[in-house]
């Protein structure tokens, strides 16, 4: 068990971390605080106004609920295989879905159009996320940030019966990257993002 980024990160005397435990951190926790530093070093300058909603949208995914899917659904022989690229990939993919779903609710002076788009490149770029020479699924992640498609969140999850919800098809390349059940990205994705917007919209 790696059990929470904030553990795994702390500098405090405990105990030995296991072998699960470091390959959380190195492959989750590091790749999961650098692109969250990243965002952040953006939000100040230019989107402070949607500062709230990006805390909810990054805290809930990139601290609590990915890290909990992650921890419950991969073994351990998967965990040490994962790539903390490939993480920062998904992560920023949904992340720029969510900013653009909410980009016709919100006002942001001086911005184009298309800035959810050149939020999310900003952010790829700082990363370094595609510059990895032995990285074999570059083409794969470059496809997937090139398109743009807004991924559908029309389907309600069935919360008595969730085996029952039809899962999009966009999530499966995404799964396919962190090595997660396609089902887990829309479970993550979809309750998020629809209470951000429904809170934008009773403003």
């Amino acid at each position: 068990m790696f059990g929470l980024i904030k553990k795994l990160l702390s500098r405090k005397k405990q105990k030995p971390l296991t072998e699960r435990d470091l390959n959380g951190r190195n492959h989750v926790g590091y790749p999961t605080m650098q692109l969250s530093g990243e965002i952040d070093k953006l939000i100040k300058p230019q989107f402070k106004a949607i500062k709230p909603i990006i805390k909810i949208y990054k805290d809930t995914l990139f601290f609590k609920w990915g890290p909990s899917v992650i921890n419950d659904k991969l073994s351990d022989d998967q965990l040490a295989k994962l790539s903390g690229r490939n993480l920062q990939m998904v992560y920023l993919l949904l992340f720029r879905d969510m900013l653009r779903h909410i980009a016709g609710l919100v006002e942001l002076k001086d911005q184009p159009a298309n800035w959810p788009d050149l939020f999310a490149q900003k952010v790829l770029d700082n990363c370094q996320m595609l510059n990895d020479a032995d990285d074999t699924d570059i083409a794969k992640k470059q496809a997937l940030f090139a398109s743009a498609q807004r991924y559908s969140i029309d389907t309600p999850i069935d919360d008595k019966h969730p085996e029952n919800t039809e899962i999009p098809d966009w999530t499966v390349p995404l799964a396919e990257l962190i090595m997660l059940p396609s089902d887990m990205i829309y479970k993550c994705h979809q309750p998020l993002l629809t209470a951000i917007k429904q809170r934008k919209k009773r403003r």
